[in-house]
This record gives structure tokens, sequence and C-alpha cells, in this order.
């Protein structure tokens, strides 16, 4: 049973419940899903595996042909323009991947417990896609590099049959990833390794310039500005029927970066660190990739022609350029040479192995992931094809079933697809994922739920927005046939999972944009499932007419301003006329509306305040269903009436009864001086606030003021949550946050404000001082005050009965009120959390109150109901 929850069903003495910050965070972090097994820090686990994304396949086999279509110049635009998409889509993956901690699951588990279920499993089964398509098309540039390496040594033994001996190729590599892959960590280090000799070649040789005749007459010239600025424009031809234009090439060269984004996401639940990890090794190796890129470019378009027949003896007489003619067939140069990158070599050997090692690299990883992820897709329980491929077997729970059809899906690919048009394929999907992750933190960001509170802030949800949008309008661009079916899969994929009865409740923000929308359009429903991500304020003002308790109104909009739902209540004992109640309620709405406070006006007449209470509670729907209750502080208590004061305390009764019940308190004449007000929360929190200072303003704050939280008892987290909604106003942004706690073991300070420090981390929430203070004794002073309430309680038996139990409880939490003034006494404001009370709530109660607030400055009070209102995940 967790600390919440035996607080929630038996409170011990008062002084037992003040919390302990070691156990609340050890709680939240047994909260965080943690995969067995060694992590991975940001080199190993993003970075490496970013790298080997490398489409090798396409620098050393197919970037000569792009180069010789496109030109140097339009190339380098598609560079940037692939840039522009992938650092964006980074950011917002990175947004995304740092609002909470990531466990396993890649880009899919970021999309759908952002966006939700429907665009996250569609996203998903298209990334499984994607991966597939990935594993055939590295399968097929690997025969082919194969294959020319065999010719190039004189044999034979691969010709038109390699796509058979690309299906044997794929079911070797998924036994191999069935059998035991234990090395792969190291296997995959020397694939980078012959990648980068490779690369390291290319360049070389490319500075060395041409070494026999032959390499001369093929079309290499060594670096040239000549051959460079006849390779500086586009040269678009048709060829195998095919027109080519700058859209149809950048959706080929587009393939090479797709991995880039998401490769490092893959391990995320193995990472040490995956809030840092994610952004630093992604855009690393981006920068990386990109520099790569632009430095073969420009070097291949240095230094080799776009035709040649690489006949010598035409080359000695000048004739070897001659392509145009139509009997000639020119073999050599960008456009025909497949073999360009070893004809430029030195060591034609390492530019073979590091396609090898690319095509091999890139296809197991795709082959080891895809399966895991369908198991995912089909533990979550979107489609029913899926739940069947997810069933896992042995010790390690392996996917063999999806292991099947992957093999299958992949091996029809490799036989039926060409090479561009599978790299096209794998363009189109990418780019619709991209599309969709750019949307989803556009969506959560727009609307910004107060679980959206991401330590990555290098992100803009506008360019999100634009490149969602530009990554569509390529998509479509390049092949809209191809864009066709994809989108109108993703639609279909979308109804399918919207139609299943069991909604998934992953606090998406597609759930935190439901709830907002029925905000603004006057709460209609409440068919949406609560969580700690979406947490909103709603807040019913016990204010009687809004006018007359201007500072309550106010500081119930501050902290329900675009967070939840705010509602002032006026309750009649006397009967109204309807004419009556309408001239009530004009004014009310007239005088919030010209004020500029966002809330709801009722009038309720001919009830009784318990009554109303009960009836106002009732009304509310799901998360709109109000959570506090804010009414006037009742200053007079001690000289009011029995039944008064009685009626008063029955609100807060009804709240401890009532897990999520909304308490009213009808406020009469004599209890109208607004300097003290109480705050009553039933679901998330208890909340009482007190206002000590007449000339205080919520919302004339001095801009430099300090904020005190002294968070004492277990209230959820409530009281944090509204120093974070006050530091987010521009009254009070400038304002120094501190935050208290107290213990009462000397032995357990610096553990626990470690601990405090630690658990503020993992909440994300700032603050600029905090500290852990020992407990103390009760002055004289303030059990002298104490004393003299009681005896004022005294002498009316009524009042007095059943209290004598708790005050030896209370009497020994008095020392808090001496801690809070020598701390906080020149403070502007306090936040400070009381003990919860299962038992009824009596007059001492509001002894123990008075005692501890009388003569501070503005103090919260909150009594919590232990349910969290945020948590490491939100």
């Amino acid at each position: 049973m967790s600390e919440h929850e035996k607080i929630k069903n038996k409170s011990g003495p008062w002084i037992d419940q003040i919390q302990s910050f070691n156990e609340l965070y050890h709680e939240e972090v047994n909260k965080i899903e943690v995969n067995p097994g060694i992590k991975l820090g940001w080199v190993k686990g993003v970075l490496i595996p970013c790298l080997l994304s490398i489409k090798g396949v396409l620098i050393f086999w197919r970037l000569p042909w792009i180069i010789a279509q496109a030109g140097i110049f339009h190339l380098i635009i598609f560079i940037f323009i692939a840039l522009f998409i992938i650092l964006v889509t980074t950011f917002s993956m990175s947004a995304i991947s740092t609002n909470g901690k990531l466990p396993g699951g890649g880009l899919y588990f970021i999309i759908s417990r952002s966006i939700g279920p429907e665009i996250g499993a569609s996203i998903g089964i298209l990334l499984a896609f994607a991966n597939i398509i990935s594993a055939a098309m590295n399968t097929i540039g690997f025969c082919l590099s194969l294959r020319s390496f065999l010719r190039s040594k004189g044999l034979y033994i691969i010709n038109s049959n390699y796509k058979e001996f690309g299906v044997v190729f794929i079911i070797i590599m998924n036994i191999l990833c069935c059998i035991s892959m234990d090395k792969e960590e190291e296997i995959q280090h020397s694939l980078l390794i012959l990648i980068i000799v490779g690369i390291f070649n290319v360049i070389i040789s490319s500075i060395n310039g041409p070494q026999t005749p032959s390499a001369e007459a093929s079309g290499f010239t060594g670096l040239n500005m000549k051959t460079f600025e006849q390779n500086w424009h586009s040269d678009y031809r048709t060829i195998n029927n095919v027109e080519h234009s700058c859209f149809t090439i950048f959706g080929v060269f587009f393939s090479s970066v797709t991995g880039i984004v998401h490769a490092g996401v893959k391990l995320s639940g193995n990472l040490k660190n995956s809030t840092s990890s994610i952004p630093k090794g992604t855009l690393l190796s981006i920068f990386i990739t990109i520099t790569i890129y632009i430095v073969l470019i420009v070097l291949l378009g240095s230094v080799q022609l776009r035709e040649a027949s690489g006949n010598v003896t035409e080359f000695q007489n000048g004739s070897f350029l001659n392509c145009s003619i139509e009997i000639k067939n020119c073999t050599k140069g960008l456009y025909k040479d497949i073999n360009v990158m070893q004809s430029i070599s030195l060591w034609p050997n390492t530019i073979y192995f590091g396609c090898f090692g690319t095509t091999i690299s890139s296809a197991l990883t795709s082959l080891m992931s895809i399966p895991k992820l369908l198991q995912r897709l089909g533990q979550d329980d979107v489609h029913p094809i899926l739940k069947f491929l997810s069933k896992g077997y042995g010790k390690r729970n392996e996917p063999y079933r999806a292991k099947v059809f992957v093999v299958i899906v992949s091996s029809m690919l490799v036989f039926r697809g060409d090479f561009d048009e599978i790299a096209s394929l794998m363009s189109a999907v990418y780019l619709s994922a991209y599309a969709m992750l750019n949307l989803c933190t556009f969506h959560v960001a727009y609307f910004k739920p107060l679980g959206w509170r991401p330590t990555y802030k290098f992100y803009n949800k506008w360019l999100s927005l634009a490149v969602g949008i530009i990554c569509i309008l390529i998509m479509i661009s390049f092949n809209a046939k191809m864009s066709a079916i994809v989108g109108c899969t993703v639609c279909v994929l979308y109804i399918l999972t919207s139609r299943k009865n069991e909604v998934k409740n992953w606090g998406s923000s597609k759930q935190a944009h439901q709830i907002k929308t029925l905000i603004r359009n006057v709460y209609k429903a409440n068919t949406i499932q609560y969580h700690i991500k979406n947490y909103l304020p709603n807040i019913i003002v016990f204010s009687g007419n809004p006018e007359s308790r201007k500072k309550l109104v106010s500081l119930a909009h501050l902290i329900t301003k675009n967070n939840g739902v705010q509602m002032c209540v006026n309750i009649k004992k006397t009967s109204l006329t309807l004419r009556q109640k309408k001239i009530f309620l004009a004014r009310g709405i007239q005088w919030l509306r010209n004020s500029g406070i966002k809330s709801l006006y009722v009038v309720i007449d001919s009830i009784e305040l318990d009554i109303a209470t009960h009836m106002i509670y009732s009304c509310g729907h799901g998360q709109l269903r109000p959570n506090i209750a804010m009414v006037g502080y009742k200053s007079n208590w001690l000289n009011c009436p029995y039944q008064d004061i009685q009626t008063y305390l029955n609100i807060f009764n009804v709240a401890n009864m009532n897990d999520m019940s909304t308490i009213m308190v009808r406020v009469s004449s004599t209890e109208r001086d607004d300097r003290n007000l109480i705050i009553q929360d039933f679901k998330m929190a208890d909340c009482f606030l007190k206002i000590n200072n007449e000339e205080f303003s919520f919302e004339k704050m001095k801009r430099n003021g300090t904020v005190d939280v002294w968070w004492l008892y277990n209230d959820g987290g409530l009281s944090l949550i509204i120093a974070y909604i006050l530091k987010q106003s521009n009254t009070w942004k400038n304002c120094k946050f501190r935050i208290f706690g107290v213990t009462n073991r000397l032995d357990c300070l610096s553990e626990e404000k470690h601990k405090l420090k630690q658990l503020l981390a993992l909440y994300r929430i700032n603050f600029d001082y905090l500290d852990i203070i020992l407990a103390n004794t009760t002055g004289l002073t303030t059990m002298t005050y104490f004393n003299s309430l009681l005896e004022r309680m005294a002498p009316n038996e009524n009042q007095f009965d059943d209290c004598s139990s708790q005050t030896e409880h209370i009497a020994e939490t008095l020392f808090l009120r001496d801690l809070i003034e020598l701390h906080s006494f020149n403070s502007d404001l306090i936040i400070l959390t009381t003990p919860k009370n299962n038992e009824e709530i009596n007059i001492l109660f509001m002894c123990w109150i008075e005692t501890i607030s009388r003569g501070l400055p503005p103090c919260i009070i909150i009594n919590g109901s232990t349910e969290p209102v945020l948590t490491v995940n939100a």
C-alpha cells in the first residue's frame, strides 16, 4: 500500500503525517517503466545507431546517379530541405521525449502516448512497414553490391537471380536475430568502421585524382573547376520509361536521411537518461551525416563527368565524351556507371565492404526492431491481427509470429520492387510519420495541458506545424498516387481503431484538446477519462455577488485561467422572483465580463447551504466536476452563534465524506470581510486559503516579491501546482519562489533535502530555493495563544464536545507556526499544507488554522486529499 493510500484510509497523529520526501521520491521512481539490462549512454545508445542509419547503399551506389540527375546545386537544396525537415522533427521529438520518463517503444510510443491511440496506432503500423521497406531496400542494395563485387573478381555467381538470393539473405539474417545477437554492439561498431573507411577512401581518392589513362577515359578528372561547373546544374532525364524531376529525385534521396530521426529513439528503454541522450545524440548525428553528404556531393561533382565512353583510345583522340551519338553506348560516368565510387577509388574493395557494412547493419537493425514494434502494437491491443502477432515465446518473450510475418512481407518487396521505387515508397511513409509527429507536437504544445512540461525547450510549435504541412506537400509532389495510398491507409487504420469500444487512456494531447474544447463550449460532455497529465483545477467560488468578493474571484481566476473551470455561486435562502434572479445574473455576468474574468455564474435560491452543496456537486461531469470550492474565511467564528459555525464546518465534513464532492459555503453579511479566504478542494485536495492583509491584491503583486511553499503534508502536489500556475502568470513570474519541508529526525535532514531536490527535478518544477528544517518545540507565545482560544471555547459545551481527544495531536504541530514566522515573516505570500483529517472536522480545527496563520503575510493553507495532481510522468 502506498503512502497516499495509507493516509487516505487511516489518518494517524498529525505530527506523523508530515511527509517524507525520500519515500515520495522512491514512489515516483517506481512508477517509471524500467527495462532490465545494461543501460546505454548517448554515444552508444543514440549517436552510433543514428550514424549506422546512413544509407550506405545510396552513398556508395546510387549517389552518383542522383548527382547526375539533380546536379550539385539542386542536390544541395535537397539537403537543406531535408535538413530543415529532420531538424524541426528532431526538435519536436526531443520535446515530446523529454516530457516525462520515456520507456521503450520508440517513435510509435512517443506519437501514440502524445496524440492518442487512433493516430498513434496508424503511424506505428506505417513505421513498421517503413522498416520492412528499409530491410528490403538494403537487401536489394547488398545483393547488387555483392554481384558487382563478384563480377569485378571474374565471378558471375549472382546475375538475374539476385532477388532470389536476397530472399535467402533475409531468411539467414532473421535466423541470426532469432538465435542470438549478444554481440550485436561489437558487430555494429565493426560495420560502422567499414562505412567510415569507405567514405575516407572516396575523399582521399578524389583529392589524389586519376592514376591511370583508363580512369581518365571513364570521366574521372580529379578536382577540376570545369567539371564542377558542368555538374552544377541539373539534367533530369527519362530512364526506364520514368520521367524524372526534382520531386522524384528528392523522393529517392530523402530515404537516405529518414532513419536518423528515429534510430536513437528505438533504444529509448535501454538508455541511462533518455531525456538528454536522445536530443544530444540525434542532433550531433544529423550534423555529421549532412556534412558527409555535402562533402561527397561536392567532391563527386568536382571529379567525375556525367558521361564518358571509358575507351582509352577515344580518350587519347578526345572523342570519349561524344556520348550524344545514338550509335555510341557510353557506359561510364555518373549517369551510367553504378560503380563510379569503385572507379575513382584507390582501394575499390573498401567501397564494396563499406556498402556491405551499411546494408547488413541497416537490414539487421530493421529485422530486429520490426517484430518488437509489432509486438508492442499488439500488446496495446489496437488491431486484432496485431494481437495475434504479439504472442511471445521462450524466456526472452520473442515474437516469432511477427518475425515470420516480417520475412514474408520483406521477401515479397524484394521480389516485386525496384530499388528506386522502394526508396520513394520508404520516403513517403517516413514523411507521413514525420508529418504526424510534428502535427502532434503542435497539437499538444498549442493546447498546453499542465502535464506538458518538456525539459527540452528548443522547439517551436509553429515550426512543427509548418514542417508537418511541408512533409505532406512534398510527399504528394513526388508521388501523388503513392501518397494517396499512404493517406488512405492512415484513414482506414484510424477508423478501425476509433471503432474500438475500449478507450485507451494514455493522457494524450487529444484528451487535453477535448477537455479545453468542452470548457470553451460551456462544458458539454463527461466522456473523457481522468489522467494526472490532464489535471485541471475546477473551482466553485462561493462569492455571493462576484463584485463583493473581488479578491476571492480574482484569485480563482489566476488559478483557472487557461487551465480549468471557474464558477461563481450566489446562494440565497429566500425565494427570488424570476425577474430578481435575472437581475442578479445579469449584474454578476456583466461584472465578470468587464473585469476580464472567465467564469460561469449561477444564482440559487430557496435552499439551505448544505443541500445546495450536494446539488451543485452533482451537476459536475467527469473531469469538469468541481474539485475545488473557494469560500470566504469566517473571521468572526469565535463570536458567531454555534449554529453558524457548525454549518460552516459541515461544509468541510461533506468534503471528507465525498472524495469527489464540491463544498459550497454561503457567506452571510457578517462574513464579508474578504481579507480572509478559505479554499476547499474535494477530489484532488481539500484546500484552505487565508489572506490576512486587506491591501493585498493577487493581481497587483509586487514584481520582485517572495512566495514560500511550506509543503509539510501530503496534498497530492496541489501546492506545487498552484505555485507553478502563479509562476507562469505575468504578475508573479519575476517573484522568488522558495519551498520548505520539515522533519523531526536530525539524521534524515540531509537525505530529505537531497530527495526533495530530486523529486522536484522529476516533476520538472523549478524553485529558486529549497530547504528542510528540523522540527522544534512550540514557543510559549504560540502555545499561550492556542490555549487562550481553547479557554474561549470551553464555556460553550456544544462547541467543545469531542474536541479534547484531538487537542494533543494539534498541540504537537503548533511548532510549525514558529518555524513559518521565523523563515517567512517577510515573504509576500505563503502556501501552507495541513494534515488530512478523516474524523469530523470541528471547531478545534479552526483554532489550529487561526493559531498557525495569525499575523503572518498572506498565506494559502492547503489540506490535501492525497490524490495526486502531478507525477513524474506528467
